[in-house]
């Protein structure tokens, strides 16, 4: 029987390939190492997101394991602190249709603007789990990285609003009509997974990751 982490691979592989896809005629100035977007991440994930980053996690040295449990561990605590202060803790599981994106962005994009997201390695500018990255952040695309950073020197300026959010729905727009076809192909690939759960169910980052600390390996939770 096909494991969950088997379909994880295969629709990060399958996502990517459709995104290429879907981009192919876009200008856009998005690479591994900049980081403009990695700050105020509010990392609510899906399961199945959950999956390949633990599985991903835990091919890491021990050492490495312990320090990025130690990033999560204090991200979380300052995410806490901020949504009680904007008054948004949704339910967990929640589905994703269901998350209120503006009050989260209040947390992240204006109370958490200047905080790393903890997979971030900030000197060299690198994501420590890049192959097994969430969705949002393999769409967080676009086409002039210096807007990026103007945007998030002065988020007040709202220039995410007015520039960088509409050239993403415009790719949304492309990639979501060829991904629903995709997920109906991994659908009949792996007939005996939940689906709906593995993709359906969202929460924040510790809702579905923890670290064991006597196997001293990353599991997924709730």
């Amino acid at each position: 029987m096909p494991s969950e982490s088997e379909y994880a691979e295969e629709r990060s592989r399958l996502f990517e390939e459709t995104l290429k896809k879907a981009t192919e005629d876009i200008k856009v100035d998005c690479r591994r190492g900049c980081t403009y977007c990695c700050y105020g991440v509010t990392l609510w994930i899906k399961r199945v997101e959950a999956v390949l980053m633990v599985d991903f996690l835990n091919r890491l040295p021990l050492k490495e394991r312990k320090e990025i449990w130690h990033r999560i561990k204090n991200y979380a605590k300052l995410y806490e602190e901020e949504a009680k202060r904007v008054g948004y803790a949704p339910s967990f599981p929640i589905k994703e249709e269901d998350l209120d994106i503006e009050k989260l962005g209040v947390i992240g994009g204006l109370g958490m603007n200047e905080v790393p997201c903890p997979f971030l390695e900030e000197h060299t500018g690198v994501c420590l789990i890049y192959e097994a990255r969430p969705d949002m952040c393999r769409l967080m695309l676009y086409e002039n990285s210096s807007v990026c950073k103007r945007d998030w020197e002065n988020p007040l300026g709202f220039l995410w609003k007015r520039e960088i959010a509409p050239f993403m729905d415009d790719i949304k727009a492309r990639f979501f009509p060829r991904w629903k076809l995709k997920r109906g192909e991994l659908s009949k690939k792996f007939p005996s997974l939940e689906q709906e759960k593995l993709e359906g169910e969202v929460g924040f980052v510790t809702h579905f990751i923890r670290f064991d600390p006597v196997r001293k390996v990353f599991k997924v939770t709730g």
